[in-house]
């Protein structure tokens, strides 16, 4: 489902627009800056986004100030200490569901920064418990190493401890290169390391309905345990009841805008 790649802020803003419709809407963008060229596109009345990089959000708003877009606007905050104003019709986030330390409090956040049937649009992923949700990203001497490069095994970071990672990775990498690998997987702090059946828990808690919830799985049968065959998750949630016409109509939308950007990329 997710495109790794970089260049498919367009493909999700597509599926968000064909779901929800983001046409006149007040939107807010939790954990990302989406390309204002690429927002305007979907004729938004407001998009404010909220990111902890301070450099997206400067280039954001410089993008925005260039291209005449006075209610385009990026703050640099946790998502979790979002101002709750009660003025959004829209929650957008791409990608970021699974670094958010705090995803209990930055949910209930956005569900009270909502109006009443607003809506949030979230692609997350992949998620610790599936078997790249390691996501290594890391320079070598050599070139860069990332989760799709096998250096690691399908679900290896939940079934091996670090000391039995690094000495099967050591001979082919080099000791160095191992003990990054290793610092990353378990160390580093932009990753929240929740697993499946937590993101369930989360979601039961949260006071927002879900309309859809899809799963995009590895083909791979997982070991036992908390590993999963989930590698990304869509959620679409409501401030608000869930009627059986929404999950519906939002599932036969979101499908039909699927397809279209399937057929745009052929």
């Amino acid at each position: 489902m997710i495109d790794h790649s970089g260049g498919s802020h367009g493909k999700y803003l597509s599926w968000a627009n064909w779901t929800v419709g983001l046409a006149g809407k007040d939107v807010v963008e939790i954990g990302g800056c989406s390309p204002v060229a690429q927002i305007r596109r979907f004729s938004p009345r407001s998009w404010m986004c909220i990111n902890l990089d301070p450099m997206a959000v400067e280039a954001f708003n410089r993008d925005a100030s260039q291209q005449q877009c006075a209610a385009f606007v990026a703050v640099a905050q946790d998502a979790a200490k979002l101002e709750v104003s009660s003025r959004f019709s829209v929650a957008y986030s791409i990608n970021a569901f699974e670094h958010i330390a705090d995803l209990r409090t930055t949910l209930d956040r956005v569900q009270q920064s909502l109006i009443p049937g607003g809506v949030l649009f979230t692609v997350f992923g992949p998620i610790w418990s599936a078997d790249i949700g390691h996501h290594l990203s890391i320079p070598t001497d050599q070139g860069p190493l990332g989760m799709f490069d096998g250096i690691l095994q399908p679900w290896e970071h939940l079934t091996s401890t670090p000391a039995q990672i690094c000495e099967r990775i050591e001979p082919r990498l080099g000791a160095k290169t191992a003990r990054r690998v290793i610092e990353y997987v378990f160390n580093y702090p932009d990753l929240n390391r929740l697993t499946e059946s937590d993101y369930a828990s989360i979601l039961r808690a949260s006071d927002l309905r879900p309309i859809l919830v899809f799963r995009h799985k590895s083909r791979q049968r997982p070991p036992e345990g908390c590993a999963s065959r989930t590698r990304e998750l869509l959620w679409l949630l409501k401030k608000g009841p869930a009627s059986s016409w929404d999950k519906a109509s939002a599932a036969l939308r979101f499908t039909v805008g699927f397809a279209s950007t399937r057929l745009n990329n052929h």
